[in-house]
């Protein structure tokens, strides 16, 4: 422990130089659906009358929004391939865009932390928004950020907080009845797309929101189809995942973003770099001991990184805990890039689990 405590600072600052270099304000304003799905050009939504034009916030959810629309329908998709959900700010004209479709899919549950008050506006002046975690049986986070909860009694008490939970809730009630876009207060995990027959629910709950905006349409076909799919790719991922011993299915990941797929497949979550379910926190130097330690007893030789953030800090924990731990990035909150294997979401969950198969087995 005192060696870590020691060697810290090193890393803090290798965390910093991290997170600096991995955000983008390049990033284009908006980017067409992924390649494996049909999609229009990127043109102006008001430039095709008669076809429906949606707007989905990001590349997981463009790709389930084209395997249900079709060629009915034109798509924008607001963060390109690579960027982080947690922290990606809009440009005042994709905002615009907002204002010109005919329905908005978003996540929700605390994901798209940068754009809830512009959704929550859109939504006021009566943008049409979907939000389909909160309607997919969402689950708790695997494990609390206990450092947040210290701080958090530390400044209130235990009182004070029994008060504001409860105001909390009522006011949150309240939001979720009148617009449906507040911020994850609640605890529950955003991350649902790692179960892929919760991807088939949330099909089906866009094409019931494109059948309320256009009847004459049979979306529900192609969300059926495309569920199908995705039913065929879940026995696929437990044929993967089969020789994976159970002392072996114990995952630390970079942020807690595998709660579904853990709970899907027979998993346990016993730790994350970054904590809680965002990828903003910065872990303490206390945390990250202590994760080593876990990592120690708990012989873990993996650490699961994202593609969407750096994974330096995630190495030098490894590191730290042994030589024999390696770091092995998965795609969690993006698509890759057009015309790569991983650029839908059926290639995309394929792939972590043949990743993460051959890791633990």
């Amino acid at each position: 422990m005192s060696r870590w405590l020691r060697n810290f600072a090193w890393l803090l600052a290798l965390m910093m130089v991290s997170v600096a270099c991995g955000s983008d304000d390049s990033a284009p304003a908006t980017t067409a659906a992924p390649a494996a799905a049909e999609t229009v050009p990127e043109t102006a939504a008001t430039s095709q009358p008669g076809r429906l034009a949606v707007i989905a916030t990001t590349t997981i959810l463009g790709d389930v929004v084209a395997n249900v629309v079709g060629g009915d329908a034109r798509i924008d998709v607001l963060l390109p391939p690579g960027a982080d959900p947690h922290d990606y700010q809009i440009s005042s004209s994709q905002a615009a865009m907002l204002y010109d479709v005919d329905l908005v899919v978003v996540n929700g549950l605390g994901l798209e932390e940068g754009l809830i008050d512009v959704l929550e506006a859109a939504e006021a002046d009566g943008v049409h928004i979907l939000e389909v975690a909160g309607q997919l049986d969402p689950i708790p986070f695997s494990f609390e950020d206990a450092h947040h909860g210290e701080e958090e009694g530390e400044d209130g008490g235990e009182d004070h907080g029994d008060e504001e939970e409860e105001e909390g809730e009522d006011h949150g009630d309240e939001e979720e009845e009148e617009e449906g876009h507040h911020g994850d207060t609640s605890g529950l995990d955003p991350h649902f797309w790692t179960d892929p027959l919760r991807v088939a629910r949330a099909a089906m709950l866009i094409a019931e929101a494109l059948e309320a905006v256009e009847p004459s349409i049979d979306w529900a076909a192609r969300a059926e189809a495309y569920a199908a799919t995705l039913t065929e790719l879940d026995e696929e991922i437990q044929d993967l995942l089969a020789p994976i011993p159970h002392d072996n299915r114990k995952l630390i990941t970079n942020h807690d973003s595998l709660g579904y797929f853990a709970d899907r497949y027979g998993f346990e979550i016993i730790g994350a770099v970054i904590p809680g379910g965002a990828t903003l926190a910065d872990p303490s130097s206390a945390q990250l001991a202590e994760l080593v330690e876990e990592i120690v007893e708990e012989g873990v030789k993996v650490i699961f990184a994202e593609t969407i953030e750096p994974t330096a800090l995630a190495e030098a924990v490894a590191a730290e805990a042994g030589t024999d731990v390696a770091v092995v990035e998965l795609h969690t909150g993006s698509l890759g890039e057009p015309g790569t294997p991983t650029d839908n979401i059926v290639g995309m969950l394929r792939d972590n689990a043949k990743r993460i198969a051959d890791a633990l087995s």
